[in-house]
């Protein structure tokens, strides 16, 4: 058995074992023009020859504390159904978290298919995923911009634009994807994922905002649009788009728009009856703590707390660290007494703001002293964190 980066050669099989994992086909046509992702960011496991395991590893950032955490996006983790139970997911998770702390990656986040085995090697829930389906024609109960907006196609020379928009927008929402100009070329590409609804707004000669929406089918003949990506400098210009999405109520009886935990749209239809939210739950993992901490951004207050950290996985089980946070910033230094016990899973869910010390405490999963939890409930607090990409 063999772990290390993929190699030209094992493309079509890792593609085929990946149809095979996420779909229904047992085989898929295999184009080696269409890039999953850059051969150095994934690995796979290779038996006499044969392409068993495979995962994807982007280099990203991910936005906490309105900072931008250098992130490890893990996707396409499958094993060959006939190879499973060797332990060969345990081998490649190893190696893919020694080359993230290698890389200087201090999280690690991903979206599950089945969350146990992510449990076991240290991840845990930590955000959500929300898509809200609405009657297309309630969009038009958004209040109309208070100043005329310019609506255009999208074009290709756009994307430079769209993608500092992005980001710009992105490091203010917690758990949000900082350098994610992957997901938005994929919401923008050609077939078969080509949007049947590409529009640009524009203010003051200015790309302002992007919607980009596919036609899905919504059951007994009835289409839908889903939203793939809305995203714009302010909240007026959102409403343009918006507005624009409503007027193909005609054509599209729902739409689904991929929103924050607490959007502004829920203020802003004239019935809540035609919101039916849905989330899936992102896990993230702690690969490396002090870098963790002194990345993200913290709540105004002034705080030392003395932390154990276990971690099953790691080069040490039990990590001692004063923890001191203060004008927004935070400093990691080894040692203290280890008041605060808490395991490396619970601290992932913490950092993110998913969840409070006082939470984990009262599930027994962080023991330490009332004034003290309280004070980690002070420092961790920020909204609740919400990803509108999936990979």
């Amino acid at each position: 058995m063999e772990i290390r980066p993929l190699r030209p050669e094992d493309a079509e099989q890792a593609f085929q074992l990946r149809v095979h994992a996420f779909s229904s086909s047992t085989r898929g046509d295999y184009d080696a023009a269409e890039v999953y992702a850059p051969d150095e960011h994934r690995l796979v496991a290779v038996d006499g020859g044969r392409v068993v395991g495979h995962l994807a590893v982007w280099p990203v950032h991910q936005s906490f504390g309105g900072r931008a955490v250098p992130m490890a996006a893990v996707s396409a983790f499958t094993i060959a159904h006939d190879q499973r139970g060797r332990g060969i997911g345990s081998q490649m998770l190893t190696v893919a978290l020694e080359r993230m702390a290698d890389a200087g990656l201090a999280i690690s986040t991903l979206y599950p298919s089945t969350p146990v085995p992510y449990h076991r090697w240290g991840w845990e829930f930590a955000g959500e995923h929300v898509r809200r389906r609405v009657a297309t024609r309630a969009l038009l109960d958004v209040p109309a911009p208070a100043a005329p907006v310019e609506l255009r196609p999208y074009a290709p020379a756009d994307l430079d634009a769209l993608v500092e928009l992005n980001d710009r927008r992105a490091q203010r929402e917690p758990g949000a994807l900082i350098g994610g100009d992957r997901w938005l070329r994929r919401a923008l590409q050609a077939d078969p994922d080509e949007p049947e609804l590409a529009v640009v707004a524009v203010r003051d000669g200015q790309v302002a905002r992007l919607l980009a929406a596919g036609q899905e089918a919504a059951g007994d003949g009835i289409f839908g649009l889903h939203v793939l990506r809305l995203l714009g400098a302010d909240r007026d210009v959102e409403r343009a788009l918006l507005r624009c999405a409503g007027h193909h109520h005609a054509a599209a009886v729902t739409s689904v728009l991929r929103s924050r935990t607490a959007d502004p749209l829920l203020f802003e239809l004239s019935s809540l009856t035609h919101l039916d939210p849905g989330c899936e739950h992102f896990m993230t993992r702690v690969i490396d703590a002090p870098a963790a901490m002194t990345a993200r951004g913290w709540a105004p207050v002034s705080a030392t707390i003395e932390l154990d950290i276990a971690d099953g996985r790691g080069a040490a089980t039990h990590v001692r660290l004063w923890l001191e946070v203060a004008d927004g910033f935070a400093v990691l230094t080894p040692g203290g007494s280890g008041r605060v016990a808490l395991d490396v899973r619970a601290l992932a869910s913490l950092y993110t703001g998913f969840t409070t010390a006082s939470a984990l405490a009262a599930a027994g999963r962080v023991s330490g002293d009332p004034p003290t939890v309280a004070a980690m409930d002070d420092a961790f607090a920020a909204p609740a964190p919400c990803m509108r990409d999936t990979y």
